[in-house]
């Protein structure tokens, strides 16, 4: 199992001029707390930054201007930490843990995003795990007691 395999697709993303308040009604029309702010290289898409939802209320409080002034790109968290589809669990939790951030960007073999994993679908997967853990667990003690 590897990133690729439990991260968020479609990946949720935006260019960066768009309009913070387009940002947040897309937030909450895919039902996210983060996008992924977008930008061409040449013929390439690369990842510009990340925004969350803390994000966007932290920038304009401290603005104190109106959400429609604010664009992707004055809001995002510049170079965001970046995992490839074929890292492991354990490496991608230990980036996360290093960086004390709780997502980032997926790309694939050629650097274009497609995808974003999350704290959340990380502990999903390391919580079914332990469940069947404990399975075995259950199951020795059934077996000693017959």
């Amino acid at each position: 199992m590897n990133v690729g395999n439990l991260c968020s697709r479609p990946l949720v993303k935006v260019s960066i001029g768009e309009p913070i308040s387009e940002v947040a009604r897309l937030m909450q029309a895919e039902h996210v707390g983060a996008v992924v702010v977008t930008e061409s290289s040449g013929s390439q898409m690369r990842v510009a930054g990340i925004i969350t939802d803390r994000d966007i209320v932290r920038t304009q409080l401290a603005r104190t201007t109106d959400l429609t002034s604010l664009s992707a790109g004055e809001t995002m968290t510049r170079d965001p930490l970046v995992v490839y589809e074929q890292d492991s669990i354990d490496g991608t939790i230990a980036h996360l843990r290093a960086r004390g951030v709780r997502r980032a960007p997926v790309l694939g073999e050629d650097g274009t995003p497609v995808g974003l994993i999350s704290a959340d679908d990380l502990l999903a997967h390391v919580a079914e795990k332990l469940i069947g853990l404990a399975g075995v667990v259950a199951q020795q003690v059934r077996r000693e007691e017959r």
